[in-house]
């Protein structure tokens, strides 16, 4: 499936939610959906910095592309990893750069997301933006 493809599935199932409650709700329930990962990787040097809740990212460059695994010790942040995960895991380092992570503007959700959390994934978009742009220039 092309990236642009997958985002577009991630703003048409947000669509479907009316309210708040219910996009949190299914956000956790995407968390859940994440590979399991193994505690060996829940290190600083895995953390996310700027992020209240710990955040850990794992990347692989593995024939030309960007494997992805992490986990969250919130749900609500393995949720949002987990849309991150959907739309770059196994993309080349060029697709994740030509294709920032805007549709968390598109489906609303930066908007209703605290403080810290925004903080947060302002800190994940950095994270991810700079592995692909090392890993593109390999």
């Amino acid at each position: 499936m092309l990236i642009n493809e997958k985002i577009n599935k991630i703003k048409e199932d947000f669509s479907f939610f009316d309210n708040w409650e219910d996009k949190y709700q299914y956000l956790i329930d995407l968390g859940k959906k994440l590979p399991v990962l193994d505690d060996s990787y829940k290190t600083e040097e895995f953390r996310v910095q700027g992020c209240t809740s710990n955040l850990w990212v794992v990347t692989e460059f593995i024939d030309g592309k960007i494997n992805l695994s992490g986990s969250s010790d919130s749900v609500i942040v393995k949720g949002l990893f987990y849309l991150v995960y959907y739309a770059y895991n196994k993309e080349t380092p060029e697709t994740v750069i030509d294709n920032p992570l805007s549709f968390f503007e598109e489906i609303g959700l930066s908007n209703h997301l605290g403080q810290s959390r925004s903080n947060g994934l302002n800190s994940l978009r950095k994270k991810i933006t700079s592995i692909a742009t090392e890993l593109s220039n390999k």
